[in-house]
């Protein structure tokens, strides 16, 4: 089985659901009370006496802290408001041990739990609260049910694909994937306005389905096409408490990261189609653009964070960007300003200065078919370590149609000549200390070293690079477009 079938065998096996692995307390939602009526939450835990517990809540992917509670000599912990809490998903935990379980607050906060500290899931009994019932009525039914199937897959993956012994094992996987599947519906069908199943239908992800091409075989782009425009079906994208379960940022986190190619053509399109189911809840609508621009400010994936420049291009207008000031979004989009000349494939423009001899030197006086643009500063710690690499790259390279144009941002002339000499810098270098040729400009230099690569048409093919990065990158690409 391919990887991609694995994953999205993998995802479809188990929900986007309570799993949050974040406990972040220091970031409160815009408010912390909702609605008429009062909370009263009664906790007992045996084993927890005189212990401190904190109630957590869950705003988009960070929990914030809610209350806290000292329990009486018997474990039992009151959790009190005037007022209701806002809907959603929440944690209580232990001080003594960080130990934890699971809440769902909807309508009705007036309810009691009971449970054997560190054995929270098998032992919990809840009285007066419907969603709290069902919750760990699930969480029972799927600690068993990942009991049974663990055996099943592990079996599988050391037998042979095709063999009657690993038939039978599909078999008796797919059978209890079905009951799992009919479990979950079930509350659909017996509880349908609870807000349990809202939750739970929420978290779902979609059938797999498994087209094949004209030859018989599986047709994986429209498999992993389907899979991706039907994953958020289930999700509320107008409920306030979308923001306030795991599920929407458990989701988002694989749509974008697992489920769409990472390529800015992409990443823009999908995006774009998400963010727009967004847009009548305001807080899902601010955490989903800023959670992806975020992501993608400082991307792991060469050429992606095009994806960042489009987010703040797109959406950190004074019109859309309700929670930022006109400041902020000024110098957001300043910042991207000189990001857009040097992204992927934009034509990498010319800068000038002078070499160690005192000759005028430039980009595009370099006639080698692939150049690369090495921007550094003397006094960078990461260039003076990298810096010997671009030589001894360059070195290996200079015979194969490669040149290395390396421009300084220093301003004093003297550190830079020692700097050439040093270190052997024998390619084209190149001074500027008044950047007259205005390569700040022209070439976003986040942080030094910069590395920019060049084709014949002067397209930016590669960035980001640290030399020791660029051997392999050579290598394909003069397997991709010889020259």
């Amino acid at each position: 089985m391919n990887v991609l079938v694995q994953l999205l065998v993998a995802a479809a096996l188990w929900s986007c659901g309570a799993d949050s692995t974040q406990k972040n307390t220091e970031s409160p939602p815009p408010s912390e009370t909702s609605g008429s009526g009062k909370m009263h939450i009664e906790i007992t835990v045996n084993g927890a006496g005189n212990d401190v517990a904190k109630m957590l809540g869950v705003f988009g992917n960070q929990n914030f802290l809610v209350d806290s509670a000292k329990a009486d000599a018997n474990g039992l912990f009151v959790f009190d408001a005037d007022s209701l809490l806002p809907k959603g998903f929440y944690y209580v935990m232990l001080a003594s041990d960080n130990s934890y379980f699971q809440m769902l607050l909807g309508a009705d906060q007036e309810f009691n739990m009971s449970a054997a500290k560190g054995n929270y899931v098998p032992s919990m009994k809840v009285q007066g609260d419907i969603d709290n019932e069902l919750l760990y009525r699930n969480l029972q039914f799927e600690a068993d049910f990942n009991q049974r199937l663990q055996p099943v897959k592990d079996q599988l993956s050391k037998v042979a694909e095709g063999s009657p012994e690993h038939t039978k094992l599909s078999e008796e996987q797919d059978k209890l994937i079905e009951e799992r599947k009919a479990h979950v519906a079930s509350y659909a069908d017996e509880h349908p306005n609870s807000f349990f199943t809202q939750f739970k239908l929420s978290g779902q992800n979609p059938e797999l389905t498994f087209p094949k091409l004209p030859n018989g075989e599986l047709d994986q782009t429209t498999q992993v096409y389907r899979y991706r425009k039907a994953f958020f079906t289930g999700v509320d994208f107008d409920a306030d408490w979308t923001m306030r379960t795991p599920v929407f940022a458990n989701k988002l986190r694989k749509y974008i990261k697992e489920l769409t190619p990472q390529n800015a053509d992409s990443l823009i399109k999908y995006a774009d189609e998400l963010i727009a189911k967004t847009k009548g809840n305001k807080e899902l609508f601010k955490f989903t653009v800023n959670w992806i621009a975020l992501e993608y400010k400082t991307p792991k994936t060469m050429g992606t964070e095009a994806l960042y420049v489009h987010m703040i291009d797109t959406y950190w207008t004074n019109e859309l960007a309700w929670w930022s000031n006109p400041e902020e979004i000024k110098g957001l989009r300043g910042e991207i300003s000189l990001m857009k000349p040097s992204l992927l494939g934009k034509i990498g423009q010319d800068i000038s200065g002078t070499d160690e001899n005192g000759n005028a030197v430039s980009l595009y006086g370099l006639k080698s078919p692939i150049k690369v643009v090495y921007i550094y500063s003397y006094e960078c710690e990461h260039c003076q370590k990298e810096t010997p690499d671009m030589v001894r790259v360059y070195n290996q390279w200079k015979n194969k149609g490669v040149d290395v144009f390396a421009l300084c941002t220093d301003k004093e002339k003297a550190p830079w000549l020692d700097f050439v000499r040093q270190n052997n810098m024998n390619f084209t270098n190149c001074f500027d200390p008044e950047r007259k040729s205005r390569y700040e400009r022209k070439y976003h230099i986040d942080i030094t070293p910069e590395l920019y690569v060049l084709d014949k048409n002067n397209k930016i093919i590669a960035s980001n690079l640290s030399p020791n990065q660029l051997p392999d990158f050579l290598e394909a690409e003069r397997g991709r477009n010889p020259w």
